[in-house]
């Protein structure tokens, strides 16, 4: 009898600790999340296929479901409508498995013809889409293009709820294309009925679906209750284009916003403020800030040159001062969040004296010194300003810099084109380590696609194509890591800093998650507001 009353108290103590959690879990639901669109210019579309435009994902994002997901925390790819896959030996042939009873907005189910739908219209070359090079590796996409086939062969429907895709050669970046944001399923009845129109009035199958859009002021969703990862705790998000970061924080801080990106500006003034000091989240997004040389200009091939640069440019000071501490001073190519950082690498000090050997032997002196243009743009974290610090030491280590301030389109042109000797910009995105180094430097890659300083280094290559043809992901993280290394000794870039993406948020905002890919693709299915919202 005692064991029997025991173990009915154990009982009912836990069952009371379940109600006590799901009591705690039901306060999360309800409530509004204002939520800034802080990137130049408008939404152009909330097409996912029609745009690459940051600003226009954001939402895109929260409407839309992809096949597979990037986990916003670690980067690892997740299963989403897939539940799962399985890879032949020779990584050509992918077989995913789909979730049953994915709805979209509309309560259509999600099957897989609406993922070939999706994945065809990419490629269909009457709709141009910004995207098309995702799918470019599949079987048949070249008949399908040319309009010798009424679909992809190498995209098949198995069943309702399975779908193989065969690609022409072993791409390890496969998984990652149809996990970008730009990937969305799209209801293929939906889109066949209305067409063009699908980009102002979009149906996903995402934990938000579309209520309105003001153009160049706000678009407005709400939670999808059959959301296949159960419903989101708010009811409702405004996007708000707001591009003008000293207008949002008048606006944040008079509560008109939930959250904000923060910019190195402001970034201080939020640390010293005790409202706000704990509402800051910080992560090494993945980008790298760098001033890239152009490898055609003669006196730059002397890798001598190129070192004495990344000695003499005192990044770690800049960061500090000009920045405020918001960036993280770079020893390589890939930033911390990356699965192919790199802790070991040691990178270049700051050594004046040992630039000032190396622009010697090159035939460089102060007297005699190394004459460079670089372009900019007025950006005050990777822009002329960042340029004008670094000229004292360069000159005393035997260059004389030339700042030259342009627009992003000019500076774009030029590189693209080779009419310059450096410019200073930032790169990155990409959440695969092979695209996040090879899209760069390898010289597979012509200037006008990404290689824009004409890079090319055998020893480099070797690593990169070998790690192309890896499926071993820890193989291919080392061979990514030998490349970098190659990257470092050989330098094509000054390796300036990777950018510390810095978010605040009300104290009543809870759930956000530090997303290196991009901090603006944070999870909002996952965030929820307390009592203390006026939005709830």
């Amino acid at each position: 009898m005692i064991k029997k009353a025991i173990l009915i108290s154990f009982v009912l103590i836990l069952v009371m600790m379940s109600m006590q959690v799901m009591a705690a879990d039901g306060d999360r639901y309800g409530g509004n999340l204002v939520f800034p669109l802080p990137y130049n210019g408008g939404v152009d579309t909330l097409d996912p296929i029609m745009t690459n435009r940051t600003q226009s994902l954001i939402p895109i994002k929260n409407i839309f479901a992809r096949l597979v997901n990037i986990n916003p925390e670690t980067l690892e790819l997740e299963p989403a409508i897939a539940s799962s896959w399985d890879v032949s030996e020779d990584g050509r042939v992918y077989t995913f498995n789909l979730r049953e009873g994915v709805r979209f907005h509309n309560g259509d189910e999600l099957t897989a013809s609406d993922v070939k739908f999706s994945y065809e219209r990419i490629m269909d070359p009457e709709i141009a889409s910004s995207v098309s090079h995702l799918f470019l590796n599949v079987v048949g996409v070249e008949e399908f293009k040319a309009g010798n086939s009424v679909g992809i062969s190498g995209i098949e429907v198995i069943d309702p709820y399975t779908l193989q895709i065969t690609l022409n050669s072993l791409d390890v970046n496969f998984l990652y294309n149809i996990a970008h944001v730009e990937a969305g399923i799209v209801p293929q009845s939906v889109v066949e009925e209305v067409g063009a129109d699908f980009a102002n009035n979009p149906v996903g199958a995402g934990p938000f679906k579309f209520v309105s859009w003001v153009r160049g002021s706000e678009i407005v969703v709400e939670a999808f209750d059959d959301y296949y990862q159960g419903r989101p705790y708010l009811d409702q998000v405004n996007f708000r284009i707001m591009t003008e970061a000293s207008a949002r924080m008048v606006e944040f801080q008079s509560q008109g916003l939930d959250i904000d990106i923060v910019s190195a500006s402001q970034y201080t003034r939020y640390k010293n403020d005790p409202t706000y000091n704990d509402q800051l989240i910080e992560v090494p997004e993945l980008w790298t800030r760098n001033i890239h040389f152009n490898m055609d200009v003669e006196a730059l091939q002397d890798v001598r040159v190129r070192q004495a640069f990344n000695y003499a440019a005192n990044e770690a000071l800049i960061v500090e001062r000009l920045l405020a501490g918001k960036a993280y001073p770079a020893t390589g190519w890939f930033p911390p969040s990356s699965s192919a950082y790199n802790s070991e690498l040691e990178g270049y000090d700051y050594d004046l004296e040992r630039a000032k050997e190396l622009m010697e032997a090159a035939g460089y002196t102060p007297e005699n010194p190394l004459q460079l243009e670089i372009l900019g743009t007025d950006n005050p974290s990777w822009g002329i300003r960042i340029v004008e610090a670094i000229m004292p030491d360069l000159r005393e280590a035997g260059f004389e810099l030339k700042p030259v301030l342009v627009d992003g389109a000019t500076l774009m042109d030029q590189i693209t084109s080779g009419e310059f000797d450096a410019a200073i910009y930032s790169w990155g995105g990409s959440v695969s380590p092979i695209n996040y180094i090879s899209q760069y430097f390898w010289s597979e890659v012509d200037r006008s696609s990404g290689n824009y300083t004409n890079y090319s280094n055998p020893e480099f290559d070797g690593y990169i194509e070998a790690a192309m043809q890896t499926i071993d992901a820890e193989e291919r993280i080392e061979l990514l890591q030998q490349a970098e290394h190659v990257l470092v000794e050989d330098p094509p870039v000054w390796f300036y800093n990777y950018n510390k993406a810095v978010a605040v948020t009300q104290p009543w905002v809870h759930g956000v998650v530090a997303t290196a890919q991009e901090l603006t693709f944070i999870p909002i299915e996952q965030v929820w507001v307390d009592e203390n919202s006026p939005r709830k």
